[in-house]
């Protein structure tokens, strides 16, 4: 607080501060008393709207202060100077206090915008940076846009690549199923034929049978016509005997030939019931065959349809207990010729084990062998054709 100077100073003490102090603003402008204070309590105001009593407490205080010295002196004015006749010094100690007054107003004004000012600077300062950094969440969001975009493009254009896949196996699944129903009806052909040949044999090992017959009768009347000559041909009796005993085994043989046909033409109609496999019947065997997609899935196990096809050969082979059989796998010829060896030898080892262990076969009855590309069934130039190649046999042993 500015210390109040003593009323009973010397005028001209007080003369000599006051020109000091405030002759720069009577340089500017005269002034009265009436009119320094209204000036200092509007500067007053003015600060303290500008917030100067919570930011420039001193200078506003202190302009306050000289106020109110100002005020007083004024009202002192009024009945000291009113008895002498003359005011014109206590005028200027009165302009010089409100002159201080208003100056410290000033002073508390300035330092209250300044402060106000700066507080908004850094309001400002704020918000710029936050609008800065707006706009780069806003930069990184149009950045993952347009990843979104290029990801999306990619994603239709594996799915046009897909599609096109999708087509190419279509195409390629219908060849092979007009290779396949191409092979089931030469198969079928086949089928009719060996049935065919099967009706023919039997037809012809009957003749014989019964010339075998004829010949046997025709025999016997020559034998009881060379009873009443044995004596005397009795050389000739022994070899007829000898003759006929020989034809007797003959017969015989054929017996068993026809029984053998009858029982090959049982098996290979009972086998032709097992669903999706193919059957034929070779020299002294009869071979049920499987294609390889039919029974194994892509890590070469036994699928599901798979297992339905061996429970019906299981079914199948314990009908005839007495019958041996091989079990052949094959492959196509893509990939080097030990790789298929092994690969094939796989095949016809896993589908042993299924019919020993599920079908409770005996493991004497069957063997297993890989054979790998050889002996294909088909062309191997195709897809369709190296399906077929890809297959398992159980070669049923039917003759001795």
């Amino acid at each position: 607080m500015t210390p109040r100077i003593p009323v009973k100073a010397s005028f001209l003490f007080i003369l000599i501060l006051g020109l000091f102090f405030v002759s720069p603003l009577l340089a500017r402008a005269a002034t009265t008393p009436t009119i320094i204070i209204e000036e200092a309590k509007f500067a007053i105001d003015q600060a303290r709207r500008a917030g100067a009593d919570k930011v420039a407490l001193d200078d506003f205080m202190a302009a306050k202060s000289w106020l109110s010295q100002a005020e007083k002196e004024y009202e002192a004015k009024k009945g000291f100077f009113s008895r002498l006749g003359s005011s014109d010094a206590k005028d200027q100690e009165i302009i010089y206090l409100g002159a201080m007054a208003k100056l410290k107003a000033m002073a508390a004004d300035a330092k209250a915008r300044k402060s106000t000012t700066l507080t908004a600077l850094k309001e400002g300062q704020r918000e710029l940076a936050d609008y800065q950094n707006a706009i780069e969440v806003l930069k990184q969001k149009d950045l993952e846009v347009e990843k979104a975009r290029q990801v999306q493009a990619k994603a239709g254009e594996e799915r046009k690549s897909l599609e096109e896949v999708k087509r190419k196996v279509t195409e390629l699944e219908e060849q092979k199923k007009g290779e396949l129903e191409q092979a089931q009806k030469r198969s079928a052909e086949l089928e009719t034929q060996k049935q065919k040949e099967i009706q023919a044999s039997r037809l012809e090992e009957a003749t014989r049978l019964a010339q075998k017959e004829r010949e046997l009768a025709e025999a016997r009347v020559k034998t009881e016509q060379m009873a009443a000559q044995q004596a005397k041909e009795s050389g000739e009796l022994k070899a007829r005997e000898e003759k006929l005993a020989a034809e007797s085994e003959k017969l015989a043989a054929l017996q068993k030939r026809a029984g053998a046909l009858e029982r090959e033409k049982t098996m290979l109609a009972e086998a032709g019931k097992i669903s999706q496999a193919t059957v034929k019947s070779g020299d002294k065997e009869l071979v049920i065959m499987v294609l390889a997609i039919n029974l194994f899935t892509p890590a070469m196990e036994i699928s599901a349809s798979g297992k339905a096809i061996l429970d019906q050969v299981g079914e199948f082979l314990k009908k005839y207990p007495d019958n041996k059989a091989v079990i052949r796998g094959y492959t196509d010829s893509v990939g080097s010729e030990a790789a298929n060896k092994t690969v094939s030898e796989k095949r016809a080892t896993k589908v042993r084990e299924y019919l020993i262990v599920n079908m409770n076969l005996s493991p004497a009855q069957i063997t297993a062998t890989g054979l790998g590309p050889s002996q294909p069934v088909a062309t191997n130039a195709t897809e369709a054709g190296r399906a077929l190649n890809r297959r398992v046999e159980v070669a049923v042993q039917t003759g001795e």
